[in-house]
């Protein structure tokens, strides 16, 4: 099964390296077409995130799978193929992966799985290689191997997903903060109002994931408007004076407060005073990341307030990474397994279908051969069933070692050099 990934990612190569080999949407469809017409028979499926850009590619023959170099000018990014001097393989060859067979499947499923992410159990990866895969689909540069391959990486990635606490377990303060501990208190966030506190990378990071779960109406209030405007902007919310921060507070069901102050920001009388008017039984969920703490830690023993700090996610962290850690010789079992099955699938189609056009090719020539003694003899029907039956046997007899041979191969589940001998030899 010639199969074969070409590529990079950020375990071996710096980001100032991957941002040679980075494609947006039109520069992977630029590679594509370029590649089609350079390589009408071989598969190609292309994969650039902003941590790996990798080539897949496949061929019923080893003969045409393009090596590194072949590849490595469909890897440059547009933007910098123009660069002088042009990029040249030898210079990146030690950033680079290639893998093939078994290695190359292994190797999709993994990352299918987010087990070759640089943050396990990664969700988006999965939808990136969908995304990918479909582009590769649409532009008419896959054919039946990769098509089979990119199906069951997807249909593994199910597995591990279902069969493991990979996905389930977050490891980021942001991804706890929402998953484990906001939607615990909240059964949906679509119609929940958001409030933050800061306009930093963490609070970003948190709006991100609060996003990603249905959250629509946010406001920032943040000492530099400029930093707040920004932040708001991203996210379609709106920006509140920070003079104004206990109005909005009163009216919020989430609060995340990731400013950079030295003492709190929220302190507990103002809050009381300003907040039991209009609060009334509503459940408030705050999520203090500052340090030190800028919410006035005695909020939290007010009813219905659930105030959590760094240290309540970071232990949720710590906990969910130990649990997922542990899932993951199962998960690696997972794609062994699958990658295993698909090999064995594969080789049994090709046997099948070169056992097939083996058995037509010898009993076209029987069919011939028999024909042409029957013109030269003369007998009747039973001596001519007899010739008929006498042949029969002979082909199968001699179709018999070949054939057992193949479909052997086929069940070990093991990639040789037999299956392409019997179609060199056979001239099938």
């Amino acid at each position: 099964m010639p199969i074969r990934v070409i590529g990079l990612n950020s375990r071996k190569s710096p980001i100032e390296i991957r941002e040679l080999f980075s494609f947006d949407a039109s520069g992977a469809e630029e590679a594509l077409n370029l590649w089609r017409a350079q390589y009408p028979d071989v598969e190609a499926a292309f994969v650039s995130t902003c941590n790996r850009t990798e080539l897949y590619v496949a061929s019923e023959s080893v003969d045409v799978i393009p090596s590194y170099n072949d590849v490595f000018p469909y890897l440059v990014a547009p933007r910098h193929k123009q660069d002088v001097p042009a990029p040249q393989p030898e210079q990146y060859e030690r950033y680079f992966h290639c893998l093939d067979e078994f290695e190359a499947i292994a190797h999709l499923f993994s990352v299918s799985s987010s087990l070759d992410s640089m943050i396990l159990g990664e969700p988006q990866i999965l939808s990136q290689m969908k995304k990918a895969y479909e582009l590769s689909v649409r532009m008419n540069t896959t054919g039946p191997i990769l098509n089979h391959a990119f199906q069951s990486a997807f249909k593994t990635a199910k597995r591990v997903s279902v069969e493991t606490e990979i996905f389930k377990r977050r490891v980021s303060v942001p991804s706890v903060a929402v998953v484990d501990f906001a939607l615990n208190i909240f059964e949906r966030l679509n119609d929940k109002k958001t409030f933050v506190l800061g306009a930093g990378e963490m609070a970003e990071e948190t709006l991100k994931y609060l996003a990603d779960y249905g959250a629509k109406s946010i406001a920032v209030a943040n000492r530099s408007r400029e930093k707040a405007e920004r932040l708001a902007n991203a996210f379609d919310g709106i920006v509140v004076d920070w003079n104004r921060r206990f109005e909005e507070l009163s009216s919020a069901d989430l609060v995340i407060c990731a400013t950079g102050a030295s003492e709190p920001v929220v302190a507990f009388d103002q809050f009381r005073e300003r907040s039991k008017p209009s609060r009334n039984a509503r459940p408030l969920f705050i999520l203090d990341l500052s340090v030190p703490r800028n919410i006035d830690a005695k909020i939290g023993t007010l009813p219905n307030v659930y105030l959590y700090t760094v240290d309540d996610l970071e232990t949720a962290c710590s906990r969910n990474k130990e649990l997922r850690d542990r899932d993951i010789p199962k998960a690696l079992k997972i794609i062994e397994e699958e990658s295993n099955l698909f090999i064995s699938k594969t080789n049994s189609r090709k046997s099948i279908d070169a056992i097939r056009k083996l058995r037509e090719s010898w009993y076209k020539i029987k069919d011939v051969e028999v024909e042409r003694l029957l013109h030269k003899i003369s007998c009747d029907q039973r001596a001519e069933e007899e010739i008929r039956y006498a042949f029969e046997r002979l082909v199968n007899k001699l179709l018999h070692s070949p054939t057992a041979s193949l479909r052997a191969e086929a069940e070990s589940g093991t990639e040789s050099k037999l299956l392409e001998t019997a179609r060199r030899l056979f001239k099938l």
